[in-house]
């Protein structure tokens, strides 16, 4: 159970003490101090304050007006008591829990991050992560990173803030013209790489996105990004020097000879 929760339940427990039952308030205030030393820790002023509270008398002999009165005066001040402490709680442990989120999220301007889109060529994908590792950046692969339970969405505009991304398009879908025939089909990059790719350019521009593509007969490249260059992803590694070139065209220190 949260501690929120806790001085919560507390709370009611007080608010609802019968009159002058000693056993339950005696359960109450043990129960009171159990949580709030737990809590805030044991030299928290809420205890001292706690133990400050009387519910009885302290003049003798005295009638039950006076008791009663004492009584209600006392379970107010343990009532502003934990009103306190609540307040506390849902303060700053709300400034705790956005901290610790901003701690989770990648930094909005993350320069060493390099996004790297892709598809179902789980080769393609390992070979570009290997080569960004090896010129000292850190390749952002979606789903590798924790999902703490963010939406997909959620998740990749937070992974998003990077200063450059590498677009790999492989053919993975077949597709054609609805009423064509089938025999004019062909291959495809996956929508969401396509998708992905259109956020980079807009939120980077051309400049710092690097589009890889397999070579393979009939894969139809995007026709609506005139102006990108596609490089395609050879099996001499001629690719690898082409992204090294556009990384410093882009500002990033990256020396080839790391690939060595």
């Amino acid at each position: 159970m949260n501690k929120i929760k806790l001085i919560e339940e507390l709370l009611n427990t007080a608010s609802n003490l019968p009159i002058r039952d000693s056993g339950a308030l005696d359960a109450t205030l043990k129960r009171a101090e159990m949580i709030l030393r737990n809590v805030f820790g044991q030299g928290a002023k809420y205890l001292t304050d706690l133990r400050h509270i009387t519910f009885y008398p302290s003049v003798f002999p005295s009638d039950d007006h006076y008791k009663v009165e004492q009584w209600k005066r006392g379970q107010r001040e343990l009532i502003n008591l934990l009103n306190t402490a609540l307040e506390e709680l849902n303060l700053f442990s709300k400034t705790e829990s956005m901290a610790q989120v901003a701690e989770d999220k990648p930094d909005a301007t993350n320069r060493n991050a390099v996004f790297v889109v892709h598809g179902h060529n789980e080769e393609m994908k390992l070979a570009v992560a290997r080569t960004i590792e090896k010129l000292g950046l850190d390749p952002v692969i979606l789903h590798e990173k924790p999902n703490s339970g963010r939406t997909i969405i959620e998740k990749f505009t937070d992974y998003a803030t990077v200063a450059f991304a590498v677009v790999l398009l492989s053919p993975d879908d077949v597709a054609y013209p609805r009423g064509n025939d089938p025999k004019t089909s062909a291959l495809r990059a996956r929508q969401n790489v396509i998708l992905e790719l259109g956020f980079f350019l807009g939120r980077l521009g051309r400049n710092r996105v690097v589009v890889l593509y397999e070579e393979e007969e009939t894969f139809e490249m995007p026709s609506d990004y005139s102006g990108v260059l596609y490089t395609p992803y050879d099996a001499k590694g001629r690719w690898q020097f082409d992204l090294i070139k556009e990384l410093k065209a882009s500002g990033y220190e990256v020396d080839a000879n790391k690939l060595v």
